[in-house]
This record gives structure tokens, sequence and C-alpha cells, in this order.
């Protein structure tokens, strides 16, 4: 049975808000860029350090995303690639999540230090085993500092207040937060379960999941009067622009001076229109993540 065609007053609402979410986008992206620049290179601090290189890594791929707004032409149809603009949206809220982490100012030096170590740790664990899986040599055990790195967190006191489980799963790589990915990404205030249900869905199209692609004839994704791409793409902006704006504002707390080289309405737009990172000092250990 032919399937009836989506209304055209509902198709143009659809584009217009599409349209508006790659201009709130395209315009976070060129203030994140702004202040990465004004940055520039300069002593720091560890945690302003960690900051700046995570924050660099976040234009990147906010201008990366930019690139994908243009649509794709086969034939009649004219799609976005809605699944890469998920995907890298995805990227982008946890980069922007972990650069708010690392960056921390308030944490206490014992819980920064554990964020610091487990970090570390868990790159050197998963390291060697993907090396390995891969068929690269292993690296020269003689020089191995894992038990070394694995007494040095479990002799910090954040880390040792943490439950059996949960220093298990970051003592063999599995963990790579101290409170775990879920409770690191609660800084964009979206609450518990929207934060959750909005990294499921992004992740589904990462991965190639049901989700990303079951539905493809029930929502006509490739067909020439289908906005289904549009509405994937810009759910992902949507959020995307949130987290890159919280992460402008955590980086001119980092470095005020940067306040000053902007002009002053655009400022006052970045500040009134995204949210400052929501610090929560006792994290629901039971979460995902």
């Amino acid at each position: 049975m032919r399937r009836a065609k989506r209304r055209r007053s509902l198709r143009e609402e659809e584009n217009k808000w599409f349209e508006e979410k790659k201009t709130q986008f395209a315009w976070i992206t060129e203030q994140a860029k702004f202040i990465s620049n004004r940055i520039g290179r300069q002593i720091a601090n560890p945690r302003q350090g960690y900051a700046t290189w995570l924050w660099l890594r976040a234009c990147i791929t906010a201008s990366s995303m930019t690139r994908l707004f243009e649509p794709h032409l086969e034939g009649k149809a004219v799609y976005i690639d809605h699944a890469s603009i998920a995907a890298l949206a995805r990227a982008l809220i946890e980069n922007v999540a972990t650069c708010i982490y690392l960056g921390d100012q308030k944490a206490s030096e014992d819980v920064w230090n554990a964020r610091r170590l487990i970090m570390r740790l868990n790159d050197r664990v998963n390291r060697a085993i993907f090396l390995k899986q891969i068929g690269q040599l292993p690296e020269d055990t003689k020089d191995d500092r894992l038990p070394e790195m694995r007494a040095e967190l479990e002799a910090n006191p954040a880390f040792s207040a943490l439950t059996r489980d949960q220093r298990g799963k970051i003592l063999n790589g599995s963990n790579t937060f101290l409170h775990g990915r879920h409770n690191t990404m609660l800084v964009f205030g979206w609450g518990n379960e929207r934060t959750a249900g909005i990294y499921k869905y992004l992740s589904s199209h990462a991965h190639s999941t049901a989700m990303s692609f079951i539905r493809t004839e029930a929502n006509r994704v490739y067909e020439p009067d289908s906005n289904a791409s549009k509405v994937t793409a810009g759910f992902a902006l949507d959020h995307a622009s949130a987290a890159l704006g919280t992460g402008c504002l955590n980086m001119i707390s980092l470095f005020p001076y940067v306040e000053a080289a902007f002009d002053e309405l655009v400022f006052m737009a970045l500040k009134n229109g995204y949210s400052p990172p929501v610090w929560d000092s006792k994290p629901d250990k039971a979460s995902p993540g």
C-alpha cells in the first residue's frame, strides 16, 4: 500500500527548525574557535592544560560537523548525512564533558589526582589489549609501570572511597571516569533520565544499532519528500550546541581574560543563551556508566 506523504505544512516547519539548528550550531562553533584562539599557547596549570587539549579537539569536531550540513544528492533524493552528524555530536558532547571534568578547578587534589590517574591507567591497560589484538608487538615488559600505577591509584583517598565493584572496574580498564561516564555528563544540566536518553539515541547512530536503520522504510528516510534525516540531525545539533555552549562558558571561567576579547553583545548572547556547568558534589553512583 502506498504510504501517505507527510503534510507540506509539517515539512516546512521541520525545514525551518533544521535551518535554525544549523545556524545556532554554526554560531556557537565560531565562538568556541574564537575562545581557543584567544587562549593560545601559554604556561598553564595541569588542569588548564588538559582542558585546552580537549577544547581544541572539540573545536575541530564542531568544524567537521558544519561541513556535513551540505546535503548529498542521489538521483532525485536529497538527504543529510544524519548518522555521521549524530555520531560526531555524541563524540563532541563526551569530549566537552571530559574537558570540564579534567579542567575542574573546584575538585580537591585527591579527587583530581584520582581522575588523572584513572585516565592514565585506562590508557595503559586498553592500549596493551588492542595492540595485542591487532597483532602488534607487545610493549617492553621491562618498563611496565602498570603495577606501580595501580598501587598509586589504590593509595588515593578518593579512589579508596569507591565501592569494591567500582574500584575493580576501574583497575581492569572498564571505566574511564571516577564516578562513570554518565555522571560526568550530568554537568550539562539535562538531568539523569534525559542525559541517558540523549546519549543512547546518538549512540544508536554511531554504532549502527537497530534504532538507526530498522525504521528506514517506515520513515521514508532516503525518499525525496522525507525530512527524517533532518529531524535526526537537528536533534543532534541541538544538544551538541548546548554542550558546546556550556563548554565555552567553562573555558572562559578557566581563562577569565578571554572575556575582554569578546564583543559585548556577542558575550551577552553567549552568557544568556547557554548554561554554565552544573556541579554535583554527590554523584549518583547507581546510575549507568
